[in-house]
């Protein structure tokens, strides 16, 4: 397979990097002249036709696709596994990245095909360019890697979709240091990328204080991560490493709703049975050592009051 037959560019997105890349370069006149004469074809599915060839050529001619070949280049996981990878105009720039797409009526995830999503004055940085999309790409190589074990969707948490979002945010968190470690290591990486990705970490992962660096570095460093390893540990830090659960400290997040606090019930385990009975079965995984904000007590705490509320009402 040639990179012509795996990488496809969208007809829009090749005339829009066109108009970026040749504003103002000494070949723009050149560039016009012969386009213009394309306007004299007269049948317009035929015009059509040579537009998009046009541009094509002076696409690859101003070398434009360069990053985007060398990137997928670095993978041969996606050429092994795709049918092919169209590449396509980005809505904005957050939204640049790389998605695979599965087509459930067929058998297996060779039948896959890769998006790449990118603003058309992208092309002009191709080094920021190339940094993106050898971050983006090692996400889908994973993916595709039976040894990662990707599963497209994440457990559902016991909290609803609080905890869903959290737990979510947690496993994005761990396997972008796992991204950026491996780039890292093949000097891929800005200078940059661990420091950030550690203060990323410990942000969400504030329960383990003074030992925070020392718990990143099993992401970060890691060659072969998992995405069960990634699961276990974004559902439960201390527990996956096979530590108990310390009492939380100011400024973690609650087990039951999420949200970082700095008043944590002082006692959970002396709470009234009925609040007890009441959390765990709402949260049959939750422990007292597990911690729970005030609020999150005192909630639990006015359950027969609101039950009664209720009946009178």
């Amino acid at each position: 397979m040639t990179a012509t037959d795996f990488i496809r560019y969208e007809p829009r997105f090749v005339e829009d990097a066109l108009f970026y890349a040749l504003r103002g370069h000494e070949r723009e006149r050149e560039f016009q002249r012969e386009r213009n004469r394309l306007y004299a074809i007269a049948d317009p599915d035929q015009r059509d036709s040579a537009f998009q060839k046009f541009d094509q050529e002076w696409f690859q001619r101003l070398d434009l696709a360069a990053p985007i070949d060398r990137a997928i280049g670095e993978q041969p996981l996606l050429a092994r596994n795709l049918a092919r990878c169209l590449v396509a105009r980005a809505p904005g720039k957050k939204e640049e990245g790389a998605e695979l797409f599965v087509n459930p009526q067929a058998n297996g995830i060779e039948r896959a095909a890769a998006g790449i999503f990118l603003q058309p004055q992208s092309l002009l940085d191709s080094t920021s360019l190339l940094a993106l999309l050898r971050h983006e790409l090692l996400h889908l190589a994973d993916m595709l890697d039976p040894g990662f074990g990707y599963e497209p969707t994440l457990p559902a948490a016991e909290g609803g979709p609080t905890h869903d979002r959290l737990l979510a945010d947690r496993y994005r968190i761990l396997w972008d240091a796992t991204i950026d470690g491996r780039l890292a290591r093949r000097g891929w990486a800005r200078e940059s990328a661990r420091v950030e990705r550690l203060l990323e970490f410990s942000r969400a992962f504030s329960m383990f204080g003074a030992e925070t660096e020392q718990v990143f570095s099993r992401f970060f460093d890691a060659e072969a991560p998992s995405h069960a390893g990634l699961v276990a540990f974004a559902y439960d830090p201390r527990g996956s490493l096979g530590a108990p659960s310390a009492k939380p400290h100011p400024g973690s997040r609650c087990a039951l709703c999420g949200f970082p606090t700095h008043d944590f019930e002082p006692e959970p385990d002396r709470l009234p049975a009925h609040a007890l009975a009441e959390l765990t079965r709402d949260f049959p995984r939750w422990r007292p050592n597990h911690g729970l904000c005030r609020q999150c007590a005192d909630l639990y705490r006015a359950c027969p009051l609101s039950t009664r509320a209720a009946t009178i009402i």
